[in-house]
């Protein structure tokens, strides 16, 4: 080992001495991965002197038998010795170019037979191995870079785009308005945005050029570079060897796209705070990060299956507990993709829901133990499930520390009058929620207590419910006395002062909804289950949670606040009309039931008079003239914050509309604008 280190590693890189002394110390006795437990008992310099003996003693012996050995052992091959730092090379007969080094030694036959004399590494040996190691060190290396590539800039690139909201005066730039208004607001191509087109969601153009980055790397990346030479010791040809170094690739980048689609779905995202980029937006992402890190996954499974196939080892590889858990990794990823169809999270949510925790846990696991039964803790692997099985642990861990912080409550669902049956509100005691989105448990509510779902923070009061009227008791599933104590509630007010006025035990934060499928559903049944017109239950409360993004600087600039709000959609409205300290501030509502109506209007009573409110029953809203006054017509010049939430349709149409207005006139107002959207 000695020799051959002295021989060739002049050669190749020139190592100090001082690292040839750690590699003896390290791999002598362990192979590719250092121990030092194993330290040989002789030294390098020790092994080398022994060797140079020996070499010496060699070259005599050739001299005194070379007439003997040229006609009784014509196979053995005794070379002459020649320098060890001769850098000439030759080309062998099958293409190999080796080093022209020698000696006088016997060859060593590598694993095929014992090494018990001094032996020399033959130079098409050496440059054999050196050709295959050296390719994998240096390919191994490009995969590595590549995932982290991929894992930064998806991670990373959301934050200097936003910052640029910070930037003095350039929310009120006409130039940066119309900027935005061609490449970030629309749509990618119409005007469907919220609104599904065949099956699917259209990305608006500035959430397209991101997508566009990342497919761009994921492919790029993929392709090259590579490093393949040939002839060499592990790949017997070119084609084989692509297959398995691409294969590889494909599986490490897609580990880069995991650890990023893991922290986009979480509800603690941190970019939520930093960046102005919305939850839906995240979520959207998370979904082309996730098409890539499944298309990576199934690339790498069928390169390798193929490589396998055709180097003749595949029965062996199948026996091997890595390749079934590599299997359950793959089949995971692939499965997750139908079962998370647009169809199937509107009409299946809660299947959705389920099979995708199910199959993410699946793809956690089949990727763990598939690199473990491979390698152990040998290579690093881990390190990527690790990253991204504790991004989502963590997640999962602040969800129940929020949870246990706000305590169990009681919530009390009331059927709303004059709406067919379609609404009702959520009436959660003894928490003071000031905005964004809860996601709200109902354990007693069927067997699956786990879940929770989304609701908006219309607003919190104190003291009861806000419309002064006496309500029928509401029944209570849990506790009988708790229901007739309600009977006594008084008279509210809307809660527009700091909490620290009040005692939260005393807030009561209100939700609407609308009955649809999944949860929205069940409480409705449950309240057309009992006498009256509502009914009580225990309640969890995870949030609330800012999913509209870090905007309150962008907001905090706007002399204007316009509101378009369709049906509940107004709960994501009110709080930004009694927050924001704009001088004008617009609400515009249309609702297709009249009880929805006659429920908030203490709640928008409550309001500071200086905000117009205007509603509609059973119209619809002429967004044509409201956007044209408040963007071309009104005296007010300053920034205009647009906020919309409503049904896709309208959504889409303001936003249509907006972007159309700023970019055809130089007149426009600069704008920001706020699709307060919560979609899967």
């Amino acid at each position: 080992m000695a020799l051959c280190i002295d021989t060739y590693c002049p050669l190749t890189g020139n190592p100090s001495m001082s690292l040839i002394e750690d590699y003896w110390a390290s791999h002598l006795g362990t192979g590719t991965l250092g121990n030092y437990k194993y330290v040989p008992v002789m030294s390098y310099h020790d092994a080398l002197s022994e060797a140079r003996a020996d070499e010496s003693d060699a070259t005599l012996n050739t001299n005194s038998t070379e007439a003997s050995n040229a006609t009784t052992h014509n196979t053995m091959d005794m070379r002459i010795l020649k320098a060890r730092r001769h850098v000439s090379v030759i080309e062998r007969e099958s293409g190999l170019i080796t080093f022209d080094v020698s000696s006088p030694l016997p060859m060593a036959a590598g694993a095929r037979k014992p090494l018990n004399v001094t032996s020399f590494v033959d130079p098409e040996d050496w440059q054999m191995q050196y050709n295959y190691l050296s390719n994998f060190e240096m390919n191994e290396s490009g995969h590595s870079t590549m995932a982290i590539i991929i894992a930064i800039v998806a991670i990373l690139l959301p934050i200097p785009l936003s910052l640029l909201r910070l930037i003095p005066g350039l929310s009120k730039s006409r130039g940066w308005t119309y900027a935005k208004s061609m490449l970030v607001y629309p749509s990618v191509w119409g005007k469907y945005h919220r609104e599904p087109v065949a099956g699917a969601w259209v990305p608006t153009r500035g959430q397209a050029m991101y997508i566009f980055l990342i497919s761009f790397l994921n492919l790029i990346l993929l392709l090259a570079p590579y490093v393949i030479t040939q002839p060499q010791a592990s790949f017997s040809s070119r084609d084989l060897q692509t297959l398995s170094i691409v294969g590889n690739r494909a599986g490490v980048m897609a580990m880069g796209n995991v650890v990023a689609l893991f922290l986009f779905a979480t509800r603690n995202n941190v970019l939520l705070y930093i960046t102005d980029w919305s939850y839906s937006t995240y979520l959207l992402l998370h979904r082309w990060l996730g098409y890539w890190a499944a298309f990576h996954t199934i690339l790498h499974s069928f390169m390798l299956l193929s490589y396998y196939i055709v180097n003749g080892t595949y029965q062996d590889e199948l026996a091997r507990p890595y390749w079934s858990w590599g299997i359950v990794g793959t089949v995971a990823a692939s499965a997750i993709l139908p079962f998370s169809l647009p169809w199937v999270r509107q009409k299946l949510y809660e299947f959705f829901l389920a099979s995708h925790v199910v199959l993410a846990l699946l793809f956690i696991l089949g990727y763990y133990y598939h690199i473990w039964y491979c390698y152990e803790y040998k290579w690093g692997y881990e390190i990527w499930i690790f990253i991204a099985g504790g991004i989502w642990g963590a997640d999962r861990v602040a969800r129940l520390a929020r949870t246990a912080l706000q305590g169990s409550h009681t919530a009390d669902i009331t059927l709303i009058k004059d709406t067919d049956g379609e609404y009702f509100r959520i009436d959660v005691q003894g928490t003071y929620l000031k905005d964004g989105v809860a996601y709200l448990c109902f354990p007693t509510l069927d067997w699956r207590f786990w879940e929770n779902h989304p609701f908006s923070v219309a607003y919190c009061s104190f003291g009861g419910r806000n419309n002064g009227e006496q309500e029928s008791n509401p029944t209570s599933d849990e506790n009988q006395q708790d229901a007739e104590k309600s009977t006594n509630s008084a008279s509210t007010a809307i809660a527009t002062a700091d909490v620290s006025t009040h005692n939260s035990k005393d807030a009561t934060t209100t939700f609407f909804a609308r009955s649809r499928t999944g949860i929205t559903k069940k409480l409705l049944a449950r309240i057309s289950g009992v006498s009256g017109s509502s009914t009580r239950l225990r309640v969890l409360i995870d949030g609330p949670y800012d999913h509209s993004g870090h905007t309150s600087s962008q907001l905090a600039e706007c002399t204007g606040i316009l509101c378009v709000a369709g049906g509940v959609g107004i709960t994501a409205c009110l709080p930004h009309l009694e927050q924001n300290t704009a001088k004008e501030r617009k609400l515009f509502w249309s609702i297709r039931k009249p009880g929805l109506a006659a429920e908030l209007a203490p709640a928008l009573a409550a309001l500071a008079g200086s905000v117009q409110v205007e509603t509609l029953v059973g119209r619809r809203l002429d967004l044509d003239s409201i956007l044209g006054q408040e963007m071309l017509g009104g005296k007010n010049k300053g920034p205009l914050a647009i906020i919309v939430c409503g049904p896709p349709s309208m959504a889409d149409d303001v936003r249509q509309k907006v972007v159309s207005l700023a970019r055809g006139s130089p007149l426009s107002r600069p704008y920001v604008l706020l699709d307060e959207a919560f979609s899967w």
